[in-house]
């Protein structure tokens, strides 16, 4: 057990908002994608937040907890991020796979990178924005195989390998990454 926790440590943290929950009133993102994204945390009554060109101004309510702005501040960056990924998601579709897909998500979860269900939705972790985009594409893959073979099995993997023949070392990378605890 304590190997364990020993080598979960050696791991990066994704963990953006961090600066802002020590103390940083303002915090500027630069993702992998190019783009950059400003929050800048204000008190007000009730936490809100307002829309500005780079990004936002977020008003934060005496009594929300941090749990919860953190929350906030995932789903601004997801919502503001979603329809480049939806776009994302699609020309890879159309390069790979053509399977059936009825949605694109993007939320904060603690311990998988993405999902797909039964209908087709493809949900992605908004830890993924912050990741270089070949593993951004890694995952898309990974959930778009879901699509023509559910199980991890050796059927799914070689279709995986057929749409991303580097898979292997793609996996390996991700394994590198643990999410925040919030």
């Amino acid at each position: 057990m304590a190997k364990a926790v020993a080598g979960e440590r050696k791991k990066a943290v994704i963990d953006p908002f961090r600066p802002l929950f020590e103390g940083a009133s303002s915090l500027l993102l630069d993702l992998p994608s190019g783009r950059r994204c400003l929050f800048a945390l204000q008190p007000g009554k009730r936490t809100k937040a307002k829309r500005m060109e780079q990004g936002w101004i977020v008003d934060i309510g005496a009594s929300t907890h941090r749990r919860t702005l953190h929350r906030f501040l995932w789903r601004l960056l997801a919502d503001r991020e979603l329809p480049s990924i939806r776009s994302l998601v699609q020309e890879i579709n159309r390069e790979t796979l053509r399977v059936r897909i009825s949605g694109v998500r993007i939320a904060w979860a603690s311990s998988q990178w993405g999902s797909c269900s039964a209908n087709g939705i493809i949900m992605l972790n908004a830890s993924l924005l912050l990741l270089p985009e070949e593993c951004l594409r890694y995952v898309i893959i990974h959930e778009l195989a879901h699509r023509l073979v559910h199980r991890h099995s050796t059927r799914f993997w070689k279709t995986v390998a057929c749409a991303c023949p580097e898979y292997d070392s793609l996996r390996a990378r991700l394994r590198m990454y643990r999410f925040c605890s919030l």
